[in-house]
């Protein structure tokens, strides 16, 4: 065992030689030594920088040419491989939306939300959590534009911020248990309405940094948040027997767990809970069994020739929103990670050193749509890609959205995606297409060339950089975020370098 004391203050001259402005760098912290011998190999460490800024966000010439990528690169081989699945964020569901009905809430079982909530009829609007109607209304989009999808990935945040301070100021209910059953019958709610609309797909959900009995980002090991969570999950979400077992072997602990992909591909979904690794989270020693647990699926998938997706809720990398409007206020480019930069290490690490196993990655949490490309520090194509989903909730000012993936069912690769919005400022609000991925950017989801030239485009073809930087925030009038002073500092963090040290 390495003593953390001693590793620590290794960590901290290492740290001087790599320079305050890595992104990943190596051990800055005990977390980060105590996670070393996980992801190192032969003495090496694993580090990640984010790639050098435009020295100029208007660089794109006028006119550029956009060329268009392979075909294959979203194009099924056979239309029996080509599989569709449904990826949706940070629900943020607010049973509080209505504060007249909260006690007749807490008094009902769940089965009664339905009809005791059905009159809202106007959506959240921007700056608030969604109500049921908000909820009700993307859910029935998403069920008539797809209604048979294999199966359907929620990257966290179920509960509305503030759960657990406006529950006892609505009921004058200041007991624990009560809290608990109301946070109970709201993720029973949520997770009965999305399955009645797809009563055959499994439904997978890794926890956000809502989803506690805790607070905000204060989820512990063996939270009541889990024990209670955990049947209604393995009952409401998980269609498949044999994924209820393992599921209800680990996920109550740490709110980690893997369960077989359906269909041909052999494949395995790996749900790690990462909020142990946030700034806010102060869990040292439960972010180091979390990793341990991912190392060690990920070395065992490995060994069995498995074919992997990862889901977690918070990604890697900067938090561009915080660190453009820090730009936007200072005018310097501050770097702002999401996680500690130990445990940012550790993710990009196992990312990247298991690229050849991990054939998809998710996350949500930034309540946007972004993606993060991993790429060896020295090598020219990324190895790894990291796919972000957009929130329903518009608390951060952004449209709701959610996506809808076609992906090879053999190969597990990704092919195509389209994201569907809901532009809540309209006279008249109605979901429609955002865009197509392969159609916007010429090029598909499968291969890292196609990444690279995707992420290079937005820079060398102005249409491309500009369908990013509406599609960013879902064509939200509410806020501008992307736009000619910012796109440097929202480009540079889709892009990872990851170093051997």
């Amino acid at each position: 065992m390495i003593d953390p004391k001693h590793a620590l203050r290794h960590g901290d001259a290492k740290a001087q030689v790599i320079g305050r402005r890595a992104f990943l760098h190596f051990a800055v912290s005990g977390a980060a030594v105590l996670a070393a011998p996980l992801f190192c190999g032969n003495g090496l460490a694993w580090g990640a920088r984010r790639q050098a800024p435009l020295s100029d966000a208007s660089a794109s010439p006028a006119g550029a040419v956009c060329p268009d990528g392979d075909p294959a690169s979203f194009t099924p081989v056979t239309a029996q491989r080509g599989g569709m699945f449904l990826l949706f964020s940070d629900v943020h569901f607010d049973p509080f939306a209505d504060p007249a009905k909260v006690s007749v809430l807490a008094a009902a079982p769940a089965s009664a939300w339905r009809g005791i909530l059905s009159d809202a009829a106007v959506c959240s609007p921007y700056g608030q959590d969604s109500n049921d109607a908000l909820f009700q209304s993307f859910l029935d989009d998403m069920a008539r534009r797809a209604p048979r999808p294999d199966f359907l990935l929620f990257p966290g945040d179920l509960l509305c911020h503030d759960f657990w301070t406006t529950y006892p100021r609505l009921t004058g209910d200041v007991t624990p248990e009560g809290l608990l059953a109301f946070i109970a019958k709201t993720a029973e709610y949520v997770l009965t309405e999305v399955t009645r609309r797809f009563p055959d797909a499994p439904l997978y959900l890794a926890l956000g940094n809502n989803d506690s009995f805790e607070g905000d980002y204060r989820i512990a090991p063996k939270s009541p948040y889990l024990s209670a969570t955990a049947p209604l999950v393995a009952r409401l979400a998980l269609k498949d027997p044999a994924a209820r077992v393992p599921f209800l072997d680990s996920y109550p602990h740490d709110g980690c767990y893997t369960v077989p992909l359906p269909g041909p591909g052999g494949g395995r979904l790996m749900v790690l809970n990462n909020i142990f690794w946030t700034k806010r989270s102060g869990r040292e020693a439960a972010g180091r069994r979390v990793l341990e647990f991912l190392d060690n699926e990920l070395r065992q998938a490995e060994r069995r020739g498995e074919k992997v997706w990862l889901m977690a809720h918070v990604p890697p990398g900067d938090n561009s929103k915080a660190s453009a409007a820090k730009y936007v206020k200072k005018g310097k480019d501050v770097f702002d990670p999401m996680l500690t930069e130990a445990w940012n290490d550790a993710q990009a690490g196992l990312i990247v050193k298991y690229a050849a196993t991990i054939k998809a990655s998710f996350a949500g949490h930034v309540h946007r749509d972004e993606f993060r490309l991993m790429r060896p520090r020295n090598g020219d194509l990324p190895v790894a890609a990291m796919r972000l989903g957009p929130s329903i909730s518009p608390v951060t000012g952004n449209n709701p959205g959610y996506q809808v993936y076609s992906y090879d069912r053999e190969t597990l690769e990704l092919l195509d995606m389209t994201t569907h919005y809901l532009d809540i400022a309209a006279a008249s609000p109605a979901w429609a297409t955002e865009y197509q991925y392969s159609q916007t950017y010429g090029r598909g989801l499968r291969s890292a060339t196609d990444w690279q030239e995707m992420y290079q485009g937005l820079v060398a073809c102005p249409t491309r950089g500009q369908a990013f930087a509406q599609g960013f925030d879902l064509r939200s009038a509410h806020i501008d975020e992307v736009n000619g002073r910012t796109f440097r500092i929202f480009w540079d963090a889709l892009s990872l370098s990851v170093d051997t040290l």
